[in-house]
């Protein structure tokens, strides 16, 4: 008896979980705004320092746009008449435009990878990767962009699609792959598939996130060769388009060669082979578009419900247009980092934590687009009371099931005088470091003014799998242990060429080391962008757990 009264115990906190969920972050609760503090956000526009700060990151606001412009044209003009006029196929940022809702601008990931490569530009690194909403709910798209070297694979190209399957774990996203690539680029196969973190990742990857719940399609749109053809093959669903779409181990001349036999890659692997014979792809599409409206469709029958958010929330007081001239100044300080803050929370309002302990971080509450954050931003290096509220704070966030959000700005190294001190320091960032390591709730970065050394580390940077990572342009990183960059180093051009200096936020997008390199003035949209996506998957993910704790139970 007790046995059983000790189950419908569980089975009852269970359903009062599953009800609890409603409440987790995504709820506006801007009514908590009038007990905040409103911040001191005037700004001085004819500051000689605010203008020269102001005039750099324009300069690096126009040379990132050329630099977009270019990356979104794909392999170039004569790349996208031979992709869409003779061989008749979609441009994929076009694909991706139709498979997202018209409503919902995609959030773009890695646009400045693989430029600057040793082995020369790859676009996007030949990979449009995009979340978005289909059908109201959130996805993550992989896209292979056929204008760029065929959409052949590189090692810029895998480092890019396992960012991909890692925000759809860590976000609860549903995962779309638009194939069209010619498989590995054959002078790079011993750097895309020998290692555990390289090409055969993909595929596993896939299997897991499946696994967990996470919903893997995929549309062929193009070849799918050798090892490539394991991606639409091991989605849950896969779509086929006929006549451009195919799929085989070894191609045409392949087969020629080994048992000199002439077949059309149609009859290999093509739409009719693998829908009405093998059995191997699911759907067939006579288009690109009917392929497109399929895949939206699926996402009808997820049964993943449809999480709403509150949209009603409070504008900040002062203009994120002024933020630009804070960005792009030398050193951030710590009162400029409270303007950044007013231009960034709702109502520019913000419930500060231990204001008088620890005067290098800045911790505290506050609202982005009607979602509770946790705030943590450094104005210099992080000491022991610093890491000691730090710690304290990110373990209350958790607690609560608050997201954090960690705004870097140390810029230079800092050595303690005495031993004693350094090990009291250490000691203490190294219990920050576990706290927010350990912690469970979503945690997106901004590095704004830098991040050196350790403080990569104590302010949650890429090595701790933030859900979101970004930088603004002039942001520098100096890790201690950062792999080494696939850049050519010709020291004739680093002076002048920010892709070639492995610190730059440029070199650290271009090698997928972050998110990629955002606008000051865009920051808040971006935030709160990412707050909804890693919300929305936050509950996904913990309303999964009680199902299946709950089926265990009645097992």
């Amino acid at each position: 008896m007790k046995t059983v009264a000790g189950h419908l115990m569980k089975r009852m906190r269970l359903s009062q979980a599953v009800k609890s969920l409603q409440l987790f972050p995504g709820r506006c609760v801007s009514t908590f705004n009038k007990h905040f503090k409103m911040l001191k956000g005037e700004v001085d526009t004819k500051n000689q320092q605010y203008i020269k700060g102001l005039e750099h990151s324009m300069t690096l606001k126009q040379q990132i746009q050329s630099i977009l412009s270019k990356v979104k044209s794909g392999g170039g003009e004569k790349a996208i008449h031979r992709h869409t006029i003779v061989n008749k196929k979609i441009f994929v940022r076009e694909r991706l435009k139709m498979l997202f809702d018209e409503d919902c601008e995609f959030l773009e990931i890695g646009a400045l990878a693989g430029l600057r490569m040793n082995y020369g530009d790859v676009p996007a690194a030949g990979l449009v990767l995009g979340i978005g909403k289909i059908h109201g709910k959130w996805g993550i798209v992989a896209a292979n962009d056929g204008t760029v070297k065929g959409g052949a694979m590189f090692p810029v190209t895998v480092a890019k699609m396992l960012r991909a399957q890692r925000l759809a774990l860590q976000n609860f996203l549903p995962t779309v792959y638009l194939v069209d690539s010619g498989g590995g680029f054959l002078t790079h196969q011993a750097e895309l598939f020998p290692d555990q973190d390289h090409g055969g990742r993909v595929f596993r990857n896939e299997a897991v996130l499946a696994s967990r719940g996470i919903p893997q399609i995929s549309v062929v749109c193009g070849p799918c060769t050798a090892g490539g053809a394991y991606c639409p093959t091991m989605t849950q669903e896969a779509i086929i388009v006929k006549g451009i779409g195919t799929l085989y181990l070894g191609g045409p001349p392949l087969v020629k060669a080994a048992i000199q036999e002439e077949v059309t890659e149609e009859e290999l692997g093509g739409a009719d082979l693998h829908c009405r014979l093998s059995g191997c792809l699911d759907y067939y599409a006579e288009n690109e578009e009917e392929a497109l409206s399929v895949c939206r469709d699926i996402f009808l029958t997820l049964n993943m419900e449809n999480i709403q958010t509150d949209k009603s929330y409070s504008q900040p007081v002062f203009s994120v247009e002024e933020l630009p001239g804070l960005a792009g100044q030398k050193s951030i300080a710590k009162d400029d980092l409270y303007k950044i803050l007013a231009r960034l929370l709702d109502g520019s309002v913000f419930q500060e934590f231990k204001e008088q302990y620890g005067s290098n971080l800045i911790t505290g509450f506050g609202n982005i687009h009607g979602f509770l954050v946790g705030i943590l931003a450094n104005c210099g290096p992080v000491s022991s009371a610093d890491a000691l509220k730090g710690s304290h704070f990110i373990q209350l966030c958790n607690h609560r099931e608050i997201p954090l959000v960690f705004l870097q700005n140390f810029a230079s190294q800092d050595f303690p005088e005495s031993g004693l001190e350094k090990g009291l320091v250490l000691k203490d960032r190294a219990n920050m470091i576990a706290a927010h390591a350990c912690a469970t709730v979503p945690k997106i970065t901004i590095n704004m003014g830098g991040s050196v050394g350790d403080h990569d580390f104590i302010m949650c940077g890429w090595s701790f799998e933030p859900n979101f990572l970004f930088s603004w342009p002039s942001a520098q990183t100096h890790s201690n242990y950062h792999r080494e960059t696939g850049n050519s180093m010709d020291d004739g051009k680093k002076a002048t060429d920010p892709f070639l200096q492995s610190t730059s936020a440029f070199s650290r997008s271009a090698n997928m080391l972050q998110d990629g390199i955002i606008f000051p003035e865009d920051t808040r949209q971006v935030l709160g962008t990412c707050l909804e996506i890693a919300c929305v998957g936050y509950r996904r993910s913990r309303m999964k757990k009680v199902q299946t704790t709950s089926a265990v139970l009645r097992m």
